[in-house]
């Protein structure tokens, strides 16, 4: 799943909420789906714990796991005193007594799984940790509604980071059909200096998501097109995916 190269962009935790955070409409979707399925709730490649600290303000009972310690150590800081567990591992082979009524990956998380083998280990271990009817939920970008031609280095937009200087954000893309892989590299520009990250993300389509859902046990109850809960169209860029365990 996560090779050297995958988490070269979560080496600075703080910068990256910068750049990530406040996607509050993300965030209460998944509230709203915990509340509707009360329990324990996991979230796996949590990160920093944008989406999960969301949740454990708002009462529900959470844990989170990432395989990236500094991304999770950054997340206990800002815990403080709320009651949630943030634990290292990865996700194909997490193993935990505990199970829980609701789990789901956000942030395309998903497409981080970049093989059949990877996928396949990930909803086992889903599957293994949801109570009976329990709720798997996640996101993805839909192949059918980007594009995944290659592109020269192109600006993707700005950010304010924790000094209070505004970064140059911008990348290039590679996309390998035969894998389904599409190759990011960022270049983020604060003046003085400049970064370089390479992320690996593998595209699924939503017929194939399905079979693959279907054969590990899972009934798709709703796809949607964003975080209002429109409906998803073939067309739509992402697709949100609600599932029960059967």
């Amino acid at each position: 799943m996560l090779n050297h190269n995958n988490q070269e962009e979560y080496r600075d935790p703080i910068n990256y909420d910068l750049e990530f955070g406040g996607e509050t409409d993300k965030y209460d979707f998944f509230l709203q789906l915990a509340k509707k399925h009360p329990g324990h709730v996991l979230e796996l490649a949590c990160g920093t714990g944008l989406t999960t600290l969301y949740l454990a303000e708002r009462g529900i009972r959470i844990t989170g796991v990432d395989i990236v310690e500094p991304m999770l150590a950054y997340a206990r800081i800002k815990a403080k005193e709320l009651p949630v567990d943030f634990i290292e591992a990865d996700a194909r082979i997490f193993e935990s007594n505990q199970r829980y009524s609701m789990i789901y990956l956000t942030g395309n998380a998903f497409q981080a799984f970049l093989s059949d083998e990877d996928q396949t280990a990930l909803l086992r271990t889903i599957y293994k940790h949801l109570e009976p009817d329990g709720i798997f939920a996640f996101e993805m970008r839909n192949p059918d509604g980007t594009d995944l031609s290659d592109e020269e280095e192109e600006s993707w937009g700005t950010f304010t980071d924790m000094d209070g200087a505004t970064v140059k954000v911008s990348g290039t893309q590679t996309y390998d059909a035969s894998k389904q892989l599409m190759h990011w590299v960022t270049f983020r520009d604060w003046g003085h200096r400049q970064t370089t990250s390479r992320i690996v993300c593998r595209f699924t389509d939503v017929q194939t998501l399905k079979q693959l859902l279907d054969k590990q046990g899972f009934i798709l109850e709703h796809q949607y097109a964003n975080w209002d809960q429109t409906s998803f169209q073939p067309s739509s860029p992402m697709v949100i995916s609600v599932c029960k365990k059967v």
